[in-house]
């Protein structure tokens, strides 16, 4: 399976990169949200690991926008934030097509 990791901390990506890598998982990092949203549309992952505190491009912006067209690719939210406001926005982004019709 094609992983893209989304984190910007240099040490928790490349321990991340590392241990998926270890276990047999191709792994693309990317280290800001524009470099992702640019993996996104050009290669097809089955899974996403994404940080929310993102430079150029917060993690929310990134899955709401990923959803809104109709991107259905599995996301894991990976993230030291962990006030019920910013799970209740990471998991309202992540199931942004069922409100707008989507699939």
């Amino acid at each position: 399976m094609r992983i893209l990791l989304v984190e910007d901390d240099a040490l928790i990506g490349s321990g991340l990169q590392q241990g998926l890598q270890g276990e047999g998982f191709a792994v693309d990092w990317a280290q800001d949200g524009n470099a992702a949203a640019l993996a996104l549309r050009t290669t097809s992952y089955g899974l996403v690991l994404l940080d929310l505190g993102l430079p150029k491009q917060d993690g929310l912006t990134l899955l709401t926008r990923l959803r809104e067209r109709d991107d259905d690719t599995s996301v894991i939210i990976v993230t030291a934030r962990d006030a019920v406001p910013d799970r209740v926005a990471g998991l309202d982004c992540g199931l942004l097509r069922q409100r707008t019709g989507g699939r």
